[in-house]
């Protein structure tokens, strides 16, 4: 449950708008799941206090879509029914409601060139044979015996799928990837994501390696909000270095990502 304030004009089909909302009032807007995405801003209870988030960006909804402001001399009060009110002029008639209400998932749709496009990686043949549900690591069975005669994980699948494709060697899913990052002496510069990582099943493989293979989540197991995101269908993996996956861990998944593992083909068990 979230507290919803009531924006102006069409986001969920005004792309400008759309951003205009992201870059004025940040992680609390987002498209949500489900056959008809609708765009939103929810906030959390302690957002509503009088000088709390939910408060200060209703009072601003007005200008950010390009209105006549609202007044900022009044606070958000509650209604007696769960919701809260905000008046934004003169007259104590002209108000907006803050709404208490179920917040939907986020949808997994990453905007490429403002076109929502899913994540479809290169594990996106493997057959499923365990539930697909936000928020789940790739912990779960995959229906596959190793050569030890047990069941392999799905993250164990998706490495030993990755080895066999390679002739033995793990190689990375976002090779050539560059990111912002510190060198030895903490000044900055630009990480670059090695093609061959080192086996995560190789005991001569430290734990924290940097350069160790590691099962990521391409859209997060929780958004940014720390609900319910990312699942652990096969198509939403990629192998990649502990140093890239620390640096994408919990962010909304940039657009050179998506499409570049987008174009990753398909292994084949």
């Amino acid at each position: 449950m979230r507290y919803r304030i009531p924006l102006l004009g069409n986001p969920s089909m005004d792309v400008a708008l759309r951003g205009e909302y992201i870059a004025a009032f940040g992680s609390a807007c987002y498209m949500s799941e489900g056959p008809t995405p609708t765009f939103n801003c929810f906030y959390k209870e302690e957002d509503m206090t009088p000088k709390g988030k939910a408060c200060t960006d209703a009072q601003r909804i007005a200008e950010v879509y390009g209105a006549a402001p609202y007044s900022k001399d009044y606070t958000c009060q509650p209604d007696g029914k769960g919701n809260y009110t905000l008046q934004v002029g003169p007259d104590p008639a002209i108000n907006i409601t803050i709404t208490y209400e179920d917040a939907p998932l986020q949808s997994s749709l990453i905007e490429i060139k403002t076109v929502p496009t899913e994540v479809n990686g290169p594990y996106r043949n493997l057959v499923e044979v365990t539930p697909i549900k936000p928020d789940k690591g790739f912990y779960c069975s995959s229906g596959q015996v190793g050569a030890d005669g047990t069941t392999m994980s799905q993250r164990e699948w998706v490495l030993e799928v990755n080895r066999k494709a390679h002739g033995g060697e793990i190689h990375s899913d976002l090779a050539g990837f560059t990111w912002p990052c510190e060198d030895e002496n903490c000044k900055p510069t630009t990480c670059t994501e090695k093609l061959v990582l080192k086996d995560p099943d190789d005991e001569e493989t430290p734990r924290y390696d940097p350069d160790r293979a590691e099962v990521h989540h391409v859209v997060p197991r929780k958004d940014l909000r720390g609900c319910r995101w990312g699942t652990n269908a096969y198509k939403n993996a990629a192998v990649i270095s502990a140093r890239l996956n620390q640096h994408l861990k919990n962010k909304v998944p940039p657009e050179k990502e998506v499409t570049q593992i987008n174009k990753v083909p398909a292994y084949t068990p």
